[in-house]
């Protein structure tokens, strides 16, 4: 027991590795060759700047000392402790592809001429390690070019966020008794224009050939002025292909609730469902109720920013995300086509726009369906 007791800290404590400075070496040469940080090589030696001269003397690391050649005696365990103890094996987690994450335009560098990995790490305050990782570049030999956007800030925490954000505001509007298929609550007519074919009303409503086709049972591609075209719903039997003009939305009757491009479409989004659709404009441009309801919600929600939900007739709901303003409160009746709110980039924005979703029963359908585009 005595040898043992004088054995242990000596096995415990390390040896601290050195490095003598040569010509020509620097920390991010020196970091490569032993494997660690530039940032643990300036802790551990109390350094503030970069600089080093030849024949300085650095700790690097702490070795992992050898282990006396002696073996503690172990007490057996009883039956019933083994039992009590079964082996657990955790699968590693994935790695996360932050490249695939759209953050802030504060997380990125772009690369300027002259730059290399190493100068950005070290201008931005980096590990070296770190912008690798995050950037998903070659460990061995960390090549970047010139334009390329690079993250320089730490996003782990912003892709939680991001991720947690949306789930919360997705549990806090959706409603409890789900809805049938869209296509059996609403129906949208379209009325066909001069020069419009069936492949250019199909693109502009997010739709293919094919499904105009089945709808409408044509058997060709061919399409007259004039004729309308069910885009949703069924059309009724006997209906004159002739006697509309315009457009309209039968069973909604939506106002278009703002003006602007539409820069991203309802459907899937970087592997997640994108609830509704972005219409993007100038900051201030003014946002309308889509129908007559109930203001049930006015204020902020995590990753929608300023928000307002209205209820309508027919279990119908509207979401107006990352205003600037909101201009109604809880409680206030509205009117189809009344001014509620003003763009802007709140919450989980990458600039000015309205996120606008269109719920039957607390389900999302396509606001291409309703809205009179």
């Amino acid at each position: 027991m005595l040898l043992l007791a004088l054995l242990i800290p000596a096995w415990l404590s390390g040896e601290l590795q050195t490095h003598t400075v040569q010509k020509g070496e620097n920390l991010y040469r020196i970091s490569r060759q032993y494997n660690v940080t530039i940032d643990q090589i300036k802790e551990l030696n109390g350094l503030s700047s970069d600089n080093i001269g030849v024949g300085q003397i650095l700790k690097i690391k702490e070795q992992e000392p050898e282990k006396p050649d002696f073996k503690v005696p172990s007490i057996p365990a009883t039956p019933s402790a083994q039992a009590e103890a079964p082996t657990v094996t955790t699968a590693p987690a994935a790695p996360v592809d932050y490249t695939k994450i759209k953050l802030p335009e504060d997380h990125y560098h772009a690369v300027q001429p002259g730059e290399n990995a190493y100068r950005i790490a070290k201008d931005n305050g980096l590990a070296l390690n770190d912008l690798i990782r995050w950037n998903n570049l070659d460990s061995e030999t960390p090549v970047v070019k010139v334009g390329t956007k690079l993250i320089i800030k730490d996003p782990s925490a912003f892709a939680k966020a991001e991720v947690k954000a949306e789930a919360e505001a997705e549990t806090r509007i959706q409603a409890a008794e789900p809805a049938p298929a869209d296509t059996l609550l609403l129906e949208r007519v379209y009325v066909v224009k001069k020069k419009d074919t069936l492949y250019s009303i199909a693109k502009a409503n997010g739709m293919t050939v094919a499904e105009i086709k089945s709808l409408n049972k044509l058997t060709s591609d061919d399409i007259s002025v004039g004729q309308k075209l069910w885009l949703a719903g069924t059309p009724p039997e006997g209906e004159d292909a002739g006697d509309a003009a315009g457009v309209g939305v039968a069973g909604a009757g939506c106002f278009m609730p703002t003006q602007g491009k539409v820069t991203s479409e309802f459907g899937m989004r970087r592997g997640r469902p994108h609830k509704g659709i972005d219409i993007a404009n100038r900051s201030g441009t003014p946002i309308y109720a889509a129908l007559d309801g109930v203001v049930v919600f006015s204020g902020v929600q995590r990753g929608y920013g300023n928000v307002i939900l209205i209820e309508h007739p027919n279990f119908v709901m509207t979401v107006y995300a990352h205003s600037e303003k909101n201009l109604v409160k809880v409680g206030d009746r509205v009117k189809r086509g009344q001014h509620i709110a003003n763009m802007g980039s709140t919450g989980n924005s990458t600039g000015p726009h309205l996120h606008f979703e269109y719920r039957v029963k607390g389900t999302a359908i396509n606001p291409r369906k309703v809205l009179p585009f």
